[in-house]
């Protein structure tokens, strides 16, 4: 049997159990003949897996483990929360009941978990009111679930009450409980609360297509539909690109029926989705995902959670988990945009021809602006341009007819860099400025089309006005302090090149480029073993053909008899 100091970990974070099994390179350590299924074994590969970031096959093995050893807290528990991060609400059901019954304290998340399980299910909730609750952001999530399950039981009417009082009153993490109070409020015909506490979310919560959604549909079932259609078509305006307020849009200019008011278990969720979102958006932590997988599995149609969800899921690394959720965003508002993230996705984190064909798929199914993008990004890091710069000029075109909002910066700015890769810098140029001028201060237009002047001596002294702007505008990013300290270097100021080459070596240390030019302003500042050392650090970062070519001959013979710049 196991036995091991209780400890409330996530393997998908790397988190691991003290002094267990560090020198395991595989999951197979032991080969069938060897020895007999164990929980040791199985608990060892779930966390390699889980270190791997192969979410779906650590809580196979927990479940594995868990079968062994059924009576381990520790197990139980870390089949629970490997399963939830998965998605595998099966075995997630399994593991937190094993959990709560293993567990010394009973609730944790385990016990939040199964109150929502059985809220979706419509089963009675078990309260776990009283015990040891992981935190008080945990005690929020339970309080909502909780009242929910009363609501469905026996009415809203003793609950707004109870909630009506808890607004009277100063309340630590009172943003978050804005939008249950609305949709309690709503549930017990308490419309004018219902509408403060609506407003009161649109205000504090920085969700605002969520919340401008959540509103809109109240005022639509209240039969307000010129408000709904001012109010969605003025969120619009500032937020073009939210998929879901176009299609509620286009419901109530089309006069269709209201959306009918949730019932308890997806009111739950969209309450629990407010504070989870706004924790994912202040913390990288894993409980972030932990809790929107919660809200998932109160409403699993809740398209607006599962898109957030996936995101979530990409920036902690599990890709394949991230897919999954993708994946299950088939129809709704929220299907291009998943559709258009999963082939992303998928070409960003290796397989480049199954991310290209999912986007071919995305273009023929949808034929948006958005997929054809992502097209055009794909052809341009594949050295495609000729294939790309079509579908940017088009879109600005299309911007530029009215067509899909107001003009972006990166249209223009793209079609550029591939005008230029295809070596038309006099369309390049113009596509450049063209970007400035829709966006004057994008640091990124500023620094390459400064940076470019520059190195190919054509309008120096405006060039390094631009990356002196960008740098004032993003001044940790690496690659545009290099263009400022090259800059300086043109104009033979070599000190203060130094200075600024430093800084974006240290900002962006694996970048060749930066570093073989602050090798350049080591050397003309007498300094030329440091500049040796420099030439070699970037040779040692793999630079490109022309940069390789270029750093040897000043290894080789100095800096006078190299080539001064890549033209």
């Amino acid at each position: 049997m196991i036995r091991a100091p209780r400890v409330f970990w996530l393997m998908m974070a790397g988190l691991v159990l003290a002094g267990a099994g560090s020198c395991m390179s595989r999951p197979g350590f032991l080969e069938p003949d060897e020895a007999p299924p164990s929980a040791y074994g199985a608990f060892l590969a779930a966390r390699y897996a889980g270190s791997s970031r192969e979410a779906s096959e650590a809580a196979r093995l927990y479940a594995e483990a868990l079968e062994q050893e059924p009576n381990s807290a520790v197990i139980s528990e870390n089949a629970f929360l490997s399963a939830l991060v998965a998605g595998d609400f099966a075995r997630a059901d399994r593991a937190a009941m094993a959990s709560r019954r293993n567990a010394e304290d009973e609730a944790r998340l385990a016990g939040i978990y199964l109150m929502a399980g059985a809220l979706a299910d419509r089963r009675e909730i078990r309260s776990v009111e009283g015990r040891a609750i992981a935190g008080p952001f945990a005690e929020v999530v339970r309080q909502m679930i909780e009242d929910w399950g009363r609501i469905q039981r026996e009415g809203a009417d003793e609950v707004a009450r109870e909630r009506a009082a808890a607004t009277r009153s100063a309340r630590r993490y009172a943003t978050y409980w804005f939008v249950h109070d609305a949709l309690v409020f709503e549930a017990a015909g308490r419309v004018g609360e219902a509408e403060e506490a609506y407003r009161n979310a649109i205000g504090s919560l920085q969700l605002n297509a969520f919340t401008t959604r959540m509103f809109g549909e109240f005022l639509e079932r209240q039969g307000r539909r010129d408000d709904a259609i001012r109010f969605y078509s003025r969120q619009l305006e500032r937020t073009p690109g939210a998929y879901d307020l176009r299609v509620a849009l286009a419901r109530v200019e089309a006069g269709r029926r209201a959306p009918r008011a949730p019932h308890p278990a997806e009111a739950a969720a969209r309450a629990v989705f407010a504070p989870a979102a706004v924790f994912a958006n202040t913390s990288r932590s894993e409980y972030a995902a932990l809790y929107l997988r919660i809200v998932q599995r109160l409403d699993p149609q809740f398209h607006r959670n599962s898109y957030y969800l996936a995101g979530v899921l990409e920036r902690l690394s599990l890709f394949e988990a991230a897919e999954g959720v993708y994946v299950e965003i088939a129809g709704g508002a929220f299907a291009e945009a998943a559709a258009v993230d999963r082939a992303w996705l998928r070409f960003r984190s290796g397989d480049r021809t199954g991310g290209e064909m999912l986007a071919e798929e995305a273009n023929t199914r949808f034929e948006s602006q958005n997929a054809q993008l992502l097209l055009a990004d794909i052809y341009r890091v594949t050295q495609r341009c000729e294939q790309a710069a079509p579908i940017y000029a088009r879109a600005a075109a299309e911007r530029a007819d009215g067509i899909g909002g107001d003009q972006d910066w990166r249209f223009a700015f793209f079609e550029g860099v591939c005008r230029q890769i295809g070596g038309d810098w006099p369309a390049a140029e113009a596509l450049f400025l063209r970007a400035l001028e829709i966006d004057p201060e994008q640091p990124r237009v500023l620094n390459h089309l400064g940076y470019n002047w520059i190195v190919l001596n054509l309008n120096v002294e405006r060039g390094f006005e631009l990356v002196s702007e960008a740098a004032r505008l993003s001044p940790e990013n690496g690659s545009i302090i290099d263009s400022l300290g090259w800059g300086y270097f043109k104009q033979g100021r070599f000190d203060e090149a130094v200075a600024h080459l430093e800084q974006a070596v240290a900002l962006s240390p694996y970048n060749p480029t930066i570093n073989w030019h602050l090798g350049d302003a080591y050397y003309r500042s007498g300094r030329q073993r440091e500049a040796q050392f420099q030439w070699r650090r970037a040779l040692s970062l793999q630079p490109e053909e022309r940069e390789r070519s270029l750093i040897e001959t000043r290894l080789e013979a100095g800096l006078d008899a190299a080539p001064a710049d890549l033209e």
